[in-house]
Order: structure tokens, then sequence, then C-alpha cells
């Protein structure tokens, strides 16, 4: 018996027919055959027709952000991949065109340019919101970021789940049921299983900044030492390094800028003392509340948070040097859920 096909995105559906309405020319949403990676495939009936696969990336508030998710996501390869997003603010569409992004929106706006072919529409204003599903809010994050950080909680009840993520079990449910619903999860014998690791991590990494990180902070002081921080060691996992100085543990590449600790028990005194901090609201050592218990990783330093979230950091700093510090810790660190 064949598969039954997915059904496309809805972000896909509605960004495609702005886009028909907009431009004026018409388009076609096929699915993708499984393993690819890819939920869709637009088609736009030019002449000759242009198709893209379809990466959808819900939210995109900043230049930076698009940056950062074409240098991490491979969206520079414009002979392939279209970007669909909710909304494409003027100065977005002109990132687009300067990255060679292919995207559209749920407005209309849109850049796609294939040889000689061009179409560019901005300045249309911002849709109506639509219902999203409710994989993404802050908890569903925390869920997600779970999985990705301990890919054996798949193989766990969504209660155990809920008690990692810091979570009500009914919001472990409801995201578990969701991710199966968009195929980024499958069930198997022994349980759940990513479908494409890679695809939802780069989902959960440019929607962590505006949707859950900005929720964390905890407060920005200012140290006159550059590396009052190197030799300390946290108690009982009260604090963890994130960001830069995370990454210049790890990769010894980076001379971080900024100090980014995240924290169980509020921001620890002992790091107030020790680094003779002062409240400054642009410091350069930032606090975060730890979205959920802190462990260490085996086979990094102690004080190391997981992974996944210096990556996150790093690609959304938008800075360059950071970006490529961040290839270096996925290609290394972060361990592809099966």
């Amino acid at each position: 018996m064949r598969a039954p096909v997915a059904a496309p995105d809805p972000l896909i559906t509605s960004a495609t027919q702005a886009f028909s309405v907009s431009a004026g020319v018409a388009t076609s949403v096929i699915p993708t055959p499984p393993g690819t990676g890819y939920n869709s495939t637009v088609e736009f009936e030019l002449d000759p027709p242009v198709r893209r696969v379809a990466v959808v990336v819900p939210s995109i508030d900043r230049q930076e952000r698009l940056s950062a998710l074409a240098a991490t996501s491979g969206l520079l390869n414009a002979q392939h991949v279209l970007l669909v997003t909710s909304y494409l603010s003027p100065a977005l569409v002109n990132a687009c065109r300067s990255l060679g992004v292919n995207a559209i929106d749920e407005s209309g706006n849109a850049f796609v340019k294939d040889g000689s072919t061009l179409v560019l529409i901005s300045g249309r204003p911002r849709a109506t919101e639509r219902r999203r599903p409710s994989l993404w809010s802050k908890r569903s994050l925390q869920v997600i970021l779970a999985l990705l950080v301990r890919p054996a909680l798949l193989h766990e009840s969504r209660r155990t789940i809920a008690m990692f993520a810091g979570v009500s079990t009914g919001t472990a449910h409801t995201t578990v049921q969701t991710l199966l619903q968009r195929k980024d999860l499958i069930e198997r014998g022994d349980g759940l299983a990513f479908t494409n690791f890679d695809r939802l991590l780069d989902e959960w990494v440019t929607l962590y900044p505006s949707l859950l990180r900005e929720s964390l902070k905890l407060g920005r002081y200012r140290a006159t030492e550059p590396n009052w921080w190197t030799d300390m060691l946290a108690p009982n996992n009260e604090w963890m390094l994130g960001g830069e100085s995370a990454a210049a543990l790890m990769t010894s590449y980076l001379k971080p800028a900024v100090v980014t600790v995240y924290c169980t028990n509020g921001i620890p005194t002992q790091m107030i003392s020790r680094g003779r901090l002062r409240p400054e609201p642009t410091g350069n050592v930032e606090f975060l509340k730890a979205p959920f218990e802190l462990n260490r990783t085996p086979g990094l330093v102690d004080n190391v948070v997981y992974p996944v979230l210096v990556y996150a950091d790093l690609v959304a700093s938008g800075d360059s040097r950071n970006l490529e510090t961040a290839q270096m810790i996925r290609d290394q660190y972060i361990q592809h859920g099966n």
C-alpha cells in the first residue's frame, strides 16, 4: 500500500496563494519524495516554470536573523530552495535580494529569481495574523529543546519528557502530537524518531531568540577584567556558560565580547563578587534563566551548557565570526537524533 502523502504546511499554502494574488502568477504545491528532508516543492508557472523546495520558517524579525539562517541552513543555494515565512518587511525583501535567498510570505511580498526571470514584490502590509499551530510557544519550544539536547527522551513517556522540559504533561503531549502531525517525528516500535533532525534544529534556532530567549533574561552587568570567568566552576550545576564564552572553551577560536551565563537559581552572587560586576543594560555579562534543569554534557568542560543552546546563542548574534564558530560546534558537538 502506498504511504499517504503529507499535506503541505499551512504556511506554504497561504503564502503561495498570496503570491499568486500579488504577482498574478499561478503556483502549485507538490509533495516531495519521502526522505528528502523537505515538506513540499513550490512551482511558479513562469516561462519557463521555476521550482523550489520549500523551507518553512514561521517568523523572521531581523536582517541579522536572515543572514544567520542563510549561513547555517544552506538557503544561499538559490537554485533549489525557497524560504517561506509569515512576513517580509521591505528591508528583509532587500536583504533576500542581496543574499540571493528566494522567499515569499503570507502578505504577497516576494523575491524569486531564476536566470533572467525576476519577481520582486515589497511593501505589502502584514496580513491579518493567522492562527498558528500550538507548536510555536515558549513552553513548546522548551519541549523541542529537551528533545534536541536529549534525543533519548524520544523513547520515554510524555510525562518523562514534561518533567525534563519543565512543562506540564499536557504541553508535552500537545507538542509531540503536533510534531507527529507535521512529520517532524514518526512513531517506531521502540518509540519516536526524528524524520529530519537538522531541519527541526534550524527552525527552533530561528525562533528561539524572539519566542523564548527574551523571557529568560535575568540581568546584564559590566565586568572590567576580561578573563575573570575562565577558571570558575559551578557548584551543583547552579549555572553554566553559554554563547561566546562557552564557544571559547569548546573551540579555542573566539575571544568572547560577551559572557553568557545560564542560571538555575537566579544570578549567582559569587559571580557578582568574583567578577566585580556592576549592573549595566548594555554590559558585557548577561545572565539568563536556564530553560530547564542543567546537566553536564559528556566530553565537554563541566561548566558549559548544552551545545544546542551555545549554537543558538551564536546564531542569534548574527556576527560573522560567531556564525563560523557556530558551524564548528554544530559539526563537532551536536548529535543528530535517530
